[in-house]
């Protein structure tokens, strides 16, 4: 009676409730890999969100350098292009976005400027015409620009080889998969830009700048460790000294 019972009652019991548990574990992995999939969309991204800002500046700054070059005309947007990005936003930093809005409205209704800006052969673009000092502070804007546009790239593009996964288990919908598939080609055609405009500022970079962004990221995060150990290391040293 009890052989009954056991085989009958508690391991049909049992293995329901494990088919239960892995099931429950198995959507909660599901839900945990749908959000990590949307914090690749820009709404959800504080890395896009600093690229872009960076990369609005950075338009209008090289406008402003194209002003110069080529139309005689010195204009100062006053970008602050160089600062910390990082830093918390005021009110001077909100306004400065909306003027640098109003700015991009101008730069994207100037058609010669698109003109002298589509992709082509880059020994004639008017970048090869820059003084030393435009094309040094071109190449420190454009590695900067890259060096935001990484990470991000690589995550979306990461992130869309788990889209078939989500789209099966309804976690996405045709939507969502289409928002995906614009933004990965919007991400492909500003690599392949960057990349251009690289070779238009100085011959052949777009060969390294990918990897010279990586190295300076890498040097940079190792960099800001050592300094922080290296502060740590030092308010240590006080504590000691102030319980002595």
């Amino acid at each position: 009676m009890l052989l009954l019972y056991l085989v009958f009652v508690v391991i049909p019991f049992i293995v329901f409730s494990y088919y239960i548990y892995k099931s429950v574990l198995s959507l909660i992995h599901e839900k945990q890999k749908k959000n990590e999939f949307f914090n690749c969309l820009k709404s959800e991204n504080k890395q896009y969100t600093a690229f872009e800002i960076f990369a609005n500046k950075y338009e209008v700054e090289k406008y402003a350098i194209y002003l110069k070059a080529i139309r005689n005309v010195q204009l100062d947007y006053k970008t602050n292009i160089l600062d910390d990005i990082n830093k918390e936003t005021n009110d001077d930093d909100k306004e400065n976005d909306q003027n640098i809005d109003s700015i991009l409205e101008d730069i994207y209704n100037d058609t010669q400027y698109a003109e002298h800006n589509i992709i082509g052969n880059p020994h004639s673009s008017w970048m090869r015409k820059l003084p030393n000092v435009d094309i040094i502070k071109l190449k420190v804007m454009l590695l900067k620009k890259t060096i935001l546009f990484l990470p991000i790239c690589n995550k979306i593009f990461h992130d869309k080889n788990k889209k078939s996964r989500l789209y099966n288990n309804y976690f996405i919908d045709d939507n969502m998969s289409r928002d995906l598939d614009i933004q990965c080609d919007q991400f492909l055609e500003e690599f392949n830009f960057i990349i251009h405009e690289a070779n238009c500022i100085t011959d052949k970079w777009g060969e390294t700048i990918i990897s010279d962004a990586k190295k300076m990221k890498e040097d940079t995060e190792k960099a800001n460790l050592l300094a922080d150990q290296i502060i740590d290391e030092e308010n240590a040293k006080k504590k000691k000294k102030k319980s002595k």
